[in-house]
């Protein structure tokens, strides 16, 4: 191109990115372009602090953000318990590579758990499709109290001091942090590295160096609210997930995982995959996702069924930040969501109107 004329793109492209009210509009055309409106309308209205959406079909894209004018721009988001599809991927290549086997029980790996009842039963299957049994420990009343108060529990030692001494249903769908907390061990145990290390060298060595887990920026801000009139800053609200749900990135990375791992298939094998898709269903009831819903969960993804269309991933949420991650592989269509807020207020509003926006136009 003449540098010219690039020159003077570049200068109106700044000058409409500049008169947008903290939104940055890319140019999709026909169905993405009418999805970008409305989550940015819905965005607004919702007085959603900051939202970043990354689709990709067959045939197009469309990759925008929208800031609240009183908010900083934000290029990185927590993605909660999203991290638990991207920490099964790190699983299910150890197994490929015959360093585990999903049948194995989980005190082979895990020590400092005898105090659990019936726990050597658990395999490592159990803890990736939430059928363990074991009681969750950020649902401890200790647990939240801790957040808020800025001194979370952040290692394994201390979070199994919030874990029951008993199993419950072992075998039946029941989600618990703790399953994804057990498989950090797994993970150090194989590998002889810190859990946080080994997920930051496998996704760099798969080509995705902007998936890493845990992000030190003290300027990152997010929020929470029950109501629309109780939003509160919540930027200085630590949480120490791991597995479980404290990775990092961005909507565009994360809709080149999908792309890696489903469509070109460069990840994991096709069989691997399909082990993964091992579904159940999930208790005590389906996830409603507008007028969808999650009904079952495999060896760490979900199924959403919506409106015929069934698409696989997984959605998080953490006090923080929510995010949805989602393949429809009839259409091939990637789609991934991020945002800073947190609470009923708006995960009502990210789960029941944003996303069926989305899925909507597609």
């Amino acid at each position: 191109m003449d540098n010219a004329i690039a020159f003077l793109l570049c200068i109106i492209c700044q000058i409409w990115l500049s008169s947008s009210c903290g939104e940055e509009i890319s140019t999709p055309s026909n169905s993405l372009t009418r999805i970008e409106k409305k989550v940015i309308k819905l965005a607004k209205d919702r007085n959603i602090p900051s939202i970043e959406v990354s689709i990709n079909t067959k045939d197009d894209s469309v990759n925008f953000t929208y800031h609240h004018p009183d908010v900083e721009k934000q290029e990185v988001y927590g993605i909660g318990s999203t991290t638990k599809f991207l920490a099964a991927v790190l699983i299910f290549k150890l197994i490929e590579e015959g360093k585990l086997d999903i049948d194995d029980p989980i005190t082979e790996y895990v020590s400092s758990v005898d105090h659990i009842e019936n726990i050597q039963r658990v395999t490592v299957r159990n803890l990736l499709n939430h059928s363990s049994g074991i009681s969750d420990y950020s649902k401890h009343p200790e647990w939240i109290e801790k957040v808020i108060n800025e001194n979370p529990p952040k290692d394994f030692d201390q979070k199994r001091l919030l874990i029951d001494s008993s199993l419950a249903n072992t075998g039946t769908f029941s989600y618990s942090n703790t399953n994804y907390l057990f498989l950090e061990k797994v993970v150090e145990s194989i590998t002889n590295q810190p859990f946080n290390i080994a997920f930051d060298d496998f996704y760099q060595n798969v080509g995705l160096p902007e998936i890493k887990m845990g992000n030190s920026d003290p300027t990152l801000q997010s929020f929470f609210a029950q109501t629309a009139e109780s939003s509160q800053s919540s930027s200085r609200w630590k949480e120490y997930h791991g597995f479980a749900g404290s990775a990092y990135s961005n909507p565009k990375e994360l809709n080149r995982f999908l792309h890696k791992l489903l469509v070109a298939k460069t990840i994991l094998s096709d069989s691997t995959i399909t082990q993964m898709k091992k579904w159940i269903p999930i208790q005590p009831a389906p996830i409603p996702i507008g007028s969808g819903s999650i009904g079952e969960y495999g060896n760490g993804v979900m199924r959403l069924q919506y409106k015929g269309k069934e698409y696989i991933g997984h959605y998080g949420g953490t006090l923080k930040y929510q995010s949805f991650v989602f393949f429809n592989e009839k259409t091939q269509t990637t789609i991934s969501v991020t945002t800073n807020c947190s609470g009923r207020y708006y995960n009502n509003g990210f789960f029941q109107e944003l996303i069926p926006k989305i899925l909507d136009g597609k």
